[in-house]
């Protein structure tokens, strides 16, 4: 099976979804497809033609769009290829975009193969938009994006850590906030931030950092995979405090969950039920503070949540998240193998038809 991820240029790092589509390519590798992320090209609506020219060339049994993407920015080319060529489309987070770019998903849904979300919540959010996808549509989790570390001994019990991009509208704020919390109790904690800022909010970084500089924060900057996973598996506590609160769609939450630590964290009407038994829930910075503090007192519930967090997080491994696409994308080849034979039987028919009547003639 040959299959094209189509995402734009997504510098890693620099774009959830992006991210997202490069570990799904290396888990559809691992199970034997022929897979490929096609990162580059003009996606402006007139380049469709020749976008859809390319792949057909190249022979692809799947073509699967993953939108939206900082590669397609504002840019229609993904949804006219849609239009153009029978697709898989994965929609990421549709119930958070405003009007207008909720409008621009409403071509995905005139002739999919399969429209693929990302949670129960976002696909119940995409029906009411287009209840006729309701045939088509499905739910895949996404997965961590970060591998589960080896852990060098104790875990630390005098840091909190956080890690994400760092950007606004990502929860750093609160953040810092907490940070400032724990000075002013004058606690020995220190607040980690393990992060990548991308490069349209490098000044943003800069300028938290330096109105954090006497702050007990530490920032762990563009550390790799590997980085990321060891700290994880040394840290004890995590807190993601997310503005629209945790859901499955957060890749953060799950590393974090993978790899042993007690996440404190955002509630809202896409958090599932069964996430509140591996986390803790904190409205604000001063509720977070107290439960860490609890925690430290009680360090056996930390190992509680830790062990509840690395049980509930299995469901999101790689493995499982691209052997639920194959699925997808046999049962789409599966279909398109029987309108081919449809289409042959009734092309048969008619010729059949045809030559019968100018033999009776």
């Amino acid at each position: 099976m040959k299959v094209a991820l189509i995402t734009g240029i997504c510098p890693p790092g620099e774009c959830g979804v992006g991210d997202y589509t490069a570990c799904l390519d290396k888990a559809l590798r691992a199970a034997g497809v022929e897979s490929q992320v096609i990162a580059s090209g003009d996606w402006n609506a007139s380049s469709a033609l020749r976008v859809r020219r390319t792949l057909r060339e190249q022979n692809f049994d799947i073509v699967h769009i993953e939108y939206p993407t900082v590669g397609f920015g504002r840019r229609l080319g993904p949804q006219a290829l849609s239009l153009l060529q029978s697709c898989v489309v994965t929609i990421h987070e549709a119930s958070q975009r405003h009007l207008l770019r909720k409008l621009a998903l409403l071509p995905f849904s005139v002739r999919p193969e399969r429209i693929i979300f990302t949670s129960r919540f976002e696909r119940q959010f995409g029906r009411t938009w287009a209840p006729w996808i309701s045939r088509v549509s499905s739910v895949i989790p996404v997965g961590s994006n970060i591998i589960v570390g080896a852990g060098r001994g104790p875990r630390n019990l005098c840091e909190v850590v956080h890690f994400g991009l760092i950007m606004p509208g990502k929860g750093v704020e609160q953040v810092v906030e907490l940070s400032r919390l724990i000075k002013s109790a004058g606690l020995s904690l220190k607040v980690r931030v393990i992060g990548k800022a991308p490069l349209r909010s490098v000044d943003y970084l800069e300028r938290l950092r330096s109105e954090t500089a006497h702050l007990p924060m530490i920032w762990d900057l563009d550390l790799s995979e590997e980085q990321v996973a060891e700290k994880l598996a040394d840290a004890s506590i995590a807190y993601l405090p997310y503005p629209d609160g945790a859901s499955e769609r957060r890749t953060t939450l799950k590393a974090a969950l993978l790899n042993g630590v007690a996440v404190l964290t955002t509630r809202s009407s896409q958090t599932s039920h069964s996430l509140g038994r591996a986390v803790k829930f904190c409205a604000t910075a001063q509720e977070a503070l107290a439960v860490i503090c609890h925690l430290l007192q009680h360090t056996e519930e930390i190992t509680r949540m830790a062990a509840t967090g690395v049980y509930s997080g299995k469901v999101y491994a790689w493995e499982r998240i691209a052997e639920l696409h194959l699925r997808v994308y046999q049962g789409v080849l599966s279909r398109s193998r029987v309108r081919i034979r449809s289409d042959r039987s009734q092309l048969e028919t008619r010729v059949g038809i045809e030559s019968t009547e100018r033999e009776s003639s």
